[in-house]
């Protein structure tokens, strides 16, 4: 049988069902409110980013300043490398125009002041002292041992004639430079040629002269064979006499000029004189010996005041050129 619910069990339930209904129904009026909130957030979010979408922003060219403030800032970086990387190529072209400034200076006065005067000096010399008849020619023209002139020459370039005040200047300067580098290129050419010709006459002189005093020795020893009177015979005493000079003074020492005005014109006036050339046998090939000497001593000679001459004019060429040099401004 089952349970009697009793009358207060009957309002219990009533009363708990009641709670429950109401419960539910503050459940349900909670979530509307909070559902209510997010939506009027989500509506005010959404407004906001609509009135910034419809904000108009200030600009510069169509520009937001944000925008041209980025844009302009990049392109003054890019304009301040670019002069900076100019003005480091400036200094670095200008540190080595002065280095090249230097260097052609050091060189340059180093020509003026030293290798110049020196060729000069030497070129001088030659003429008035060293070339003779006696010595001969030395086996090189005086030099100095440099390469200057070549290292000059090749520093002719744009760069350099930036350095220069006047281009005049820098004109002037190579013209110079590049005739006294071409100079001692000739005068070495004409000294070779110039001992080449030298050394041939004397070679020739050389054979002559072993022939000559032989023909001188055989005739006095024919004399002394043949003429009872030799000994008091003036054309015997005077071949004798030079023949003993000849071994004294003459062999195997540069006298040249003393052999030919101390023996060779003597026997031949002479011969001359007396007309032994042509009525003695041995005076005859005596008398062709001495001219083909003298010719040969004659040529020399005549080489020989052209050689002076030729570095008389070498000397006056570097003279001018020094003078030229001197009064340029390259610094």
């Amino acid at each position: 049988m089952p349970p009697i619910r009793t009358e207060l069990q009957k309002t219990s339930t009533s009363q708990i069902k009641t709670v429950i209904k109401d419960t539910i129904i503050l459940q349900q009026k909670d979530s509307i409110y909070v559902y209510s909130n997010e939506l009027k957030e989500l509506n005010t979010q959404v407004s906001e980013i609509k009135n910034e979408l419809n904000k108009k922003e200030d600009t510069f060219l169509g520009a937001t300043y944000d925008t041209a403030f980025t844009v302009l800032v990049t392109i003054l970086i890019f304009v301040l490398g670019i002069i900076i990387d100019r003005i480091i190529k400036h200094c670095q072209d200008k540190a080595e125009l002065t280095k090249l400034k230097d260097y052609f200076n050091n060189q340059f006065n180093d020509l003026k002041n030293n290798i110049l005067p020196e060729l000069i000096k030497g070129y001088r010399k030659n003429y008035q002292e060293t070339i003779t008849l006696d010595k001969g020619l030395p086996t090189t023209a005086p030099k100095i041992l440099t390469n200057t002139y070549d290292r000059l020459s090749k520093l002719e370039s744009p760069l350099l004639f930036k350095t220069f005040k006047n281009s005049s200047d820098f004109n002037t300067a190579f013209a110079q430079i590049d005739l006294i580098k071409k100079l001692m290129t000739e005068i070495d050419q004409y000294h070779a040629i110039s001992l080449q010709r030298s050394s041939s006459i004397r070679i020739s002189l050389a054979e002559l002269d072993s022939l000559y005093v032989n023909k001188l020795v055989a005739y006095t020893e024919f004399q002394r064979n043949n003429n009872p009177n030799f000994a008091n015979d003036p054309t015997f005493q005077l071949i004798n006499g030079k023949i003993l000079y000849y071994h004294q003074h003459i062999a195997g020492k540069r006298n040249l000029t003393k052999y030919y005005k101390e023996i060779i014109r003597p026997i031949q006036e002479n011969l001359v004189a007396t007309n032994l050339f042509r009525t003695d046998q041995f005076c005859n090939e005596i008398s062709e010996y001495g001219k083909l000497i003298s010719h040969k001593f004659n040529d020399l000679k005549r080489l020989f005041i052209e050689i002076r001459l030729q570095y008389r004019y070498f000397s006056k060429i570097l003279n001018d050129s020094k003078n030229k040099l001197d009064q340029l401004n390259t610094e």
